[in-house]
């Protein structure tokens, strides 16, 4: 039997929505390494406000143990960003694991610096699926 492709889902943190179509969807071709899956409670209540000492070493520790990264990009509103998905991005780079980069905004997939860490940008979801799953 064929072992699955073991797949992180970088992205907004808030978007689960999009985490959990993905798992749902394609679980039967891919392992996927949701970094959501934590107990953000408990790590707050053992951290406190330094729960990023917890939580970026978690996170490099799973991008580490996927094969690829898939990057999930959006424009949000004024009040939140997200540092974290293109940190995830450029760690998985620097490590030689490939990053497929999924937004529905032409002017963040022509980004340079976006195309040059990503091996292939998508505009949706699915069009990335239908990309993967017969190369893998």
């Amino acid at each position: 039997m064929k072992r699955k492709l073991s797949i992180y889902l970088a992205g907004y943190s808030k978007n689960l929505e999009y985490r959990k179509k993905v798992i749902h969807l394609y679980e039967k071709y891919f392992y996927f390494i949701n970094p959501m899956d934590l107990k953000f409670d408990s790590i707050y209540k053992d951290f406190g406000i330094n729960y990023d000492l917890y939580l970026v070493p978690h996170d490099k520790k799973m991008i580490n143990q996927a094969n690829i990264v898939i990057a999930k990009i959006d424009y949000l509103n004024k009040k939140d960003i997200s540092i974290g998905t293109f940190m995830e991005i450029m760690y998985a780079y620097d490590r030689g694991i490939p990053v497929y980069s999924i937004s529905n905004e032409t002017s963040i997939l022509e980004n340079p610096w976006l195309k040059y860490h990503s091996k292939k940008q998508f505009k949706s979801i699915k069009e990335c699926f239908n990309y993967l799953i017969p190369q893998f």
